[in-house]
């Protein structure tokens, strides 16, 4: 289960990431499958944090993680809504890198989870 949580955060990130940057040119029908995507990963990382938790591994990890995946979902659906006009790139960048921050931190809490149970 934790190989598979492991898997859905990193396809699912990627997928998600290169989807997110075509989204403002290429394919701005994508969005729906973005944020699918998205809350996928989101949810695998806070599957993992509290895994990770009722485990007692990684405890500052584990907390951090359920509420980076909390951040990425709100910033995520909020983005639209949030600095709107020019500045907005700011709130683009910042939802990429929690989202490349929730990959992260699903392989750190993953490689933890799996020490733990060998």
């Amino acid at each position: 289960m934790i190989n598979l949580l492991r898997w859905i955060a990193r396809i699912g990130g990627l997928l998600a990431l290169v989807l997110g940057l075509m989204l403002s040119r290429v394919a701005p029908s994508a969005l729906q499958i973005h944020m699918t995507l998205g809350v996928l990963v989101a949810v695998a990382l806070a599957i993992l944090g509290g895994w990770a938790m009722a485990k007692a591994v990684s405890l500052p990890i584990a907390r951090m993680s359920l509420i980076w995946a909390g951040a990425t979902i709100y910033i995520g659906f909020a983005q639209g809504r949030l600095l709107p006009g020019d500045n907005h790139w700011i709130i683009e960048v910042l939802h990429a890198l929690l989202g490349i921050g929730a990959i992260g931190f699903a392989e750190m809490l993953a490689a933890a989870l799996t020490r733990k149970a060998a």
